[in-house]
């Protein structure tokens, strides 16, 4: 049975999932540098390790009202084809360990009568974890679209 990791992070009033493959690291909301007149979702650049990282606000992207206070928010840095990036999120969570059969339930979101009319082109899946609606991202889908974009 083949187990995966998924990085489980709060944006706005919802649970958000991606999966730990991408993830470079996580560090605290700090030492941003901020540029004027650039793409809504940019929130500045980061310096890490000598390497000037984009860092771009998910909740923006995803159109999520997210909380203004920084205490707990983290940017998680992300490789995407030898690309780092930095996705801001309200707050980690946990790292869950799952196999694809330990989910509560799949929610079947390309089927779903009730689901119809939203976008889901960011997400991989929606799943119940401890009876509560995790949407799993796709990471890569995201920082495509805003290197397109920048």
């Amino acid at each position: 049975m083949l187990t995966s990791k998924l990085l489980i992070f709060k944006l706005g009033n919802g649970k958000y999932a991606c999966n730990t493959v991408c993830v470079d690291r996580i560090i605290k909301y700090e030492n941003l540098t901020y540029l004027p007149s650039t793409q809504p979702t940019l929130e500045g650049l980061y310096n890490h390790e000598g390497n000037v990282i984009k860092i771009y606000s998910l909740a923006k992207r995803l159109g999520i009202e997210s909380d203004d206070d920084r205490t707990h928010k983290k940017i998680i840095i992300v490789k995407n084809n030898d690309v780092l990036v930095g996705i801001v999120v309200d707050e980690v969570l946990e790292v869950f360990n799952y196999n694809k059969e330990d989910f509560d339930k799949k929610i079947d979101v390309k089927n779903s009568e009730n689901l119809k009319g939203l976008d889901f082109k960011y997400v991989k899946d929606m799943i119940l974890i401890n009876n509560e609606i995790v949407i799993y991202l796709s990471i890569s889908r995201i920082v495509e679209m805003e290197l397109e974009e920048n």
